[in-house]
């Protein structure tokens, strides 16, 4: 039984574009939830809900550090300037609390830019990787269905060369679940 005197915290994953992503991966569950709203046509958080969202945010934590978790679709869809807006508001309405970032990211559109901004921002990026090529590719392809292992394995580069901190997703699916030992040394590998 939970404490009056615990302090108030918890955790949301913020999908500032909603289900939109640029990949197709087959196993997806959440690509389809535009579905539930089909007179939306822009799934875009706004600005106004930006602010409004982490003013409530940080000001519901009764925690020194608030951290704010991005995920998708595919977050970079939304530009640096949209997340340069987050750290701006963030630091508008932190009052005395430490803020962090972490950032869930499918890999493909990671450029220098997106690599100097995480950085200097401090983001713990997630980068989704599936395994080697040939379990990666099963799944996680772009809409018209071409490979995106060559696309993360470059952003996975960049963020070394770039020192950004990152971890990596991998889902566990039927075609890869045998091959436990095989994507292990490959994660290992690449870092």
């Amino acid at each position: 039984m939970l404490s009056l005197e615990h302090p108030v915290a918890f955790q949301i994953m913020t999908k500032p574009h909603g289900p939109i992503c640029n990949l197709n991966c087959t196993y997806c569950y959440y690509l389809e939830k535009k579905k539930l709203y089909p007179a939306t046509r822009d799934f875009k958080m706004t600005d106004e809900l930006l602010e409004t969202y982490t003013k409530q945010y940080i000001e519901s934590q009764d925690v020194p550090l608030v951290t704010f978790t991005w995920q998708g679709g595919e977050p970079t869809l939304m530009g640096i300037e949209f997340f340069k807006r987050a750290i701006q508001l963030q630091e508008k309405y932190r009052n005395g609390k430490k803020i962090e970032n972490a950032f869930q990211t499918n890999g493909t559109l990671i450029n220098e830019d997106w690599c100097r901004f995480l950085h200097d921002h401090h983001f713990l990026v997630g980068v989704s990787i599936d395994g080697p090529r040939e379990i990666h590719d099963l799944h996680r392809t772009n809409i018209n269905g071409k490979a995106s292992f060559d696309h993360v394995m470059s952003a996975i580069e960049l963020f070394k060369k770039h020192k950004v901190e990152f971890n990596t997703l991998t889902v566990v699916h039927r075609d890869n679940v045998r091959h436990a030992s095989e994507i292990y040394r490959f994660l290992k590998k690449i870092g």
